[in-house]
């Protein structure tokens, strides 16, 4: 049987940081307490994937408060259109998510996978666009997120749709390494071409 749940009811959601209270100015005096990586918009893909190599890196003026912090297992979410939810891994645990984004943090009983497949979802974009239908700003609140009703069949089947998602992120980033190799391989040839003239 087919149950449907609130996502703050099978998760904990937690807003990002506002970045301008913690970021540090050197130039301004501001002495540097830590630097963390920051999951920004642009480093989190529909593939459910958080880039590391496009999380810049921030001196903070205070420690980061860890409820602001990415743990490996959790689930950050932009907040801005297109919605698209990314899985920390290990390699981007540690990092600070800034208020355009917010944190889920799962419960036992649900597959990783499954829910980032469905937070990727039309459908549930499709949900997250109706939250803020009319409105002038087009940014979720957390309250908001919390409200989408996720469909959950059982662990079984969310283990099967979750792993059929990572198989499909997993070719997805295959073929797009094979076509950065190809325009590389472009580059390298024209530029053959001008230097042998």
């Amino acid at each position: 049987m087919l149950n449907m749940m609130k996502l703050s009811d099978c998760a904990k959601i937690v807003g990002g940081q506002i970045m301008s209270r913690v970021t540090a100015n050197v130039e301004k005096g501001d002495e540097v307490v830590e630097t963390r990586k920051v999951v920004i918009p642009k480093c989190i893909h529909s593939d459910g994937t958080i880039v590391v190599e496009d999380m810049p890196e921030e001196d903070l003026k205070v420690a980061a408060d860890t409820k602001k912090l990415t743990q490996a297992g959790d689930i950050v979410i932009k907040l801005s259109t297109p919605y698209d939810a990314g899985l920390v891994t290990d390699e981007t645990a540690g990092a600070i998510v800034p208020s355009f984004c917010a944190i889920i943090k799962l419960k036992e009983s649900v597959d990783h996978n499954y829910l980032l497949a469905f937070l990727n979802s039309s459908t549930c974009k499709d949900q997250l666009r109706m939250q803020v239908s009319g409105a002038i700003m087009t940014v979720l609140s957390v309250g908001k997120v919390g409200g989408v009703e996720v469909p959950f069949p059982s662990i079984n089947e969310q283990q099967a749709i979750g792993t059929r998602f990572v198989e499909t992120a997993n070719r997805l980033a295959i073929l797009r390494k094979i076509t950065a190799l190809e325009v590389k391989r472009n580059d390298v040839t024209f530029k053959e071409m001008i230097k042998n003239i």
